[in-house]
Order: C-alpha cells, then structure tokens, then sequence
C-alpha cells in the first residue's frame, strides 16, 4: 500500500487578486481532508492567509521576497527549509517560483526529496539556475514553450495543464443573494479590471484610455479590484468619478453579475484566472494578443484581443462594445462553452496532481 505523502508547497505573498494565491488555495480547498496527501504551506507574507486558516492550514511565514534582495537570506533561508523538511518529514516540494525551486532543488543533495514546480509566469534569466526540478507544470502552452526555448528544459520535463476553476463554487455566485446594491442605471455601461496593481498588468493603460473615454461616454464606469498604492488610488479618483475603486476581497463573483466586460491589458500575460472567470460567468473578455490569453481567445469568436500598450485599438474596442449594448454577447457565449470544454475542474485537477506527486516519488513518471 502507497504511504500518504507529505508535500510542502512554498510561494511568495499570498494575496487576493495573485492568480498564484488562487491557484493554491484551489488545490488545498479541494485537498483538504485527501487520505493520500498532507499539505503543507511556506510563504512571507500575504492579505489573504486568512483564506487557508479557515481550512485549518497553518502556512508557515519565512523571510524572502521575489527580488534579488533574497541574496541577504540565502543561507538563512536554505538552513530553515532543511530543518522544515526533516522535521515534517517532507517527500515532495512543490514551489510557485523560481527562488523557493532553487532552495527545494539545493536541498535535494542533502534530503531524499522529490521536487516539482508550477511556473505561472513567462520569465527570462538566471538560465543555469531555473526550472532544474524533478518535473515542471506549465500553466498554459505559452509558457511550455518559453521554458523549452529561453531555458533549454526537454519537453518530456514539462506537464501542460491549463489552470483549474471550482465550478461547483463559482456557480453560486449566480444566485440572487450574492446581486449587490449599485447605483448603475440600466442602460449605463460597466467594465470590470480585477488583479495586481503593475505595470506588466497595464494598470496605467487602463487609466489612460478610460479617463478620455469619461469624458465622452459619461454613463460609462470602470470597476476596479486592485491593491491600489495609496498614492495611486488618490490620482485615479482625481481623474475621474466613473473610476470605482474596491479594495481586494475573497469574493468578487458579485462585481461579475454587473459587469458588461471584463478587461485585462497585460503586457505580458501566462495564463489569467480573470479570463476563466469572465468566460465563466458569460461576460465580454477584452485583453491582449500576448501569451495565455492570444492563446486561448480567439479574436472575434470568444473575446475581443488588442496589441499590448496599443491604446488606441483598446479605446476602440471599448467604444464599439458601449455603442453595441447586445452585439457580442454571442462572443461571450462561445467563451463559456470552451470554458467548459477544456478547463478542468479542480476535483478533476486536484486527481491527477495526487497521481503525478505518486508517479514522482516512486519514480514512473511520464504523463499527466
């Protein structure tokens, strides 16, 4: 009979509107309680713990960060992770990034470790020290393909498997209950932007192209779930009152309900939760023509793709959806139907993740 393995997953700031952060919790959530896995969580810091706390996980908080700044904890870090892992009896590592991958797979000369790793990002650099796990998940083709070409990793390393959603969870929010209170007349316009507050995300393209759109199109409004700098949040509001700031929460189903579209202008893009999520819920998706999301929507068809930093095409698009109350909800349709034709569900993900941790540490791995 197989032993029950212990696996420690480790990633940097767990936050509400991190795609990373909701990729972990989907697999703890629907892991909790599994016969054949005990979880264990590292991370630094993050506004969402509170999350994996009520599942009765208690993530362990370490000293590092995503920059080159984790040289000052190296060695403190590497010798904590190393009595972590004797004293849990750790079988696997699963890590988030690239710092955590390259202490997991340090301490595989020292420990009786299997590692692997789920790249979320389309990254360069630090070539000989990247992606050297047991076996690497690639969130979406785009970023397979980065692997294989800027790091020399073979192919036969890499597992491609596009994130999961927790339909059974998301379908609630389609019930009266969760409708909230607004102020939106009935034939106002509403966009919706929910993620980090970057530049890679093109937060300020964004703002650029909808403060002169305000001006036109005054019954036009965009909601904002961000973790906007204070500084920041002062300058958007500055702008314009159709801006519609909402501080990151755990459920933002409820601002999918009133959204016309969603809108995601990212410079660099691997694999968005917030396309699958608009897809989902059968709202018009807008983002650009770059890694994960030129990948899966095809322009026209499931959802309307702009060139990244191109503000005019964005204003564009914008626009023409305003002026076109009911034209694409055909688009948004087509989205939702291959949402559900080649997305898994977490319980289906969750599965096959168990089979792979099993295949690794016995040593037979070879697919997904």
């Amino acid at each position: 009979m197989n032993k029950k393995l212990n696996v420690l997953h480790i990633s940097p700031d767990f936050n509400y509107v991190c795609g990373v952060s909701k990729y972990i919790y989907l697999l703890f959530k629907e892991l909790k309680g599994n016969d054949k896995i005990n979880l264990f969580f590292i991370t630094n810091r993050g506004d969402s713990l509170e999350k994996l706390e009520k599942l009765d996980y208690k993530p362990v908080l370490i000293n590092f960060s995503k920059g080159w700044k984790n040289i000052f904890h190296f060695y403190s870090n590497l010798h904590f992770l190393e009595n972590y892992c004797r004293e849990n009896k750790i079988d696997i590592i699963h890590t988030h990034h690239r710092y955590p991958e390259l202490l997991s797979n340090l301490l595989k000369k020292r420990l009786p470790i299997k590692t692997i790793t789920t790249v979320h990002s389309l990254v360069d650099g630090y070539k000989n020290l990247s992606f050297k796990s047991d076996l690497i998940i690639a969130v979406s083709k785009s970023v397979k393909e980065n692997i294989v070409r800027k790091f020399g990793v073979p192919e036969e390393k890499i597992i491609q498997i596009y994130n999961p959603l927790d339909f059974e969870e998301l379908e609630k929010g389609l019930n009266s209950e969760f409708r909230i209170n607004h102020a939106f007349s009935a034939d106002a316009k509403v966009f919706l932007y929910v993620g980090r507050w970057t530049k890679i995300k093109g937060v300020d393209i964004l703002a650029d192209v909808f403060s002169k759109i305000f001006k036109k199109y005054q019954n036009t409004f965009l909601v904002i779930i961000s973790d906007i700098p204070k500084k920041e949040k002062t300058k958007i509001e500055k702008l314009d009152k159709n801006f519609i700031l909402i501080e990151p929460q755990n459920d933002v189903r409820k601002y999918f309900l009133i959204a016309d579209a969603v809108v995601l202008p990212s410079r660099i893009e691997p694999f968005p939760f917030v396309m699958l999520e608009a897809g989902f819920y059968k709202k018009l998706f807008i983002g650009t023509n770059t890694g994960g999301i030129g990948e899966f929507i095809e322009d026209g068809k499931n959802g309307l793709l702009f060139e990244p930093e191109n503000k005019m095409q964005l204003k564009k698009i914008i626009i023409d959806v305003i002026n076109n109350r009911f034209e694409f909800e055909l688009i948004a349709d087509n989205l939702n139907e291959k949402i559900y034709k080649t997305i898994p569900s977490v319980k289906t993900y969750t599965e096959k993740l168990v089979e792979v941790y099993y295949k690794l540490y016995y040593q037979k791995i070879n697919s997904f």
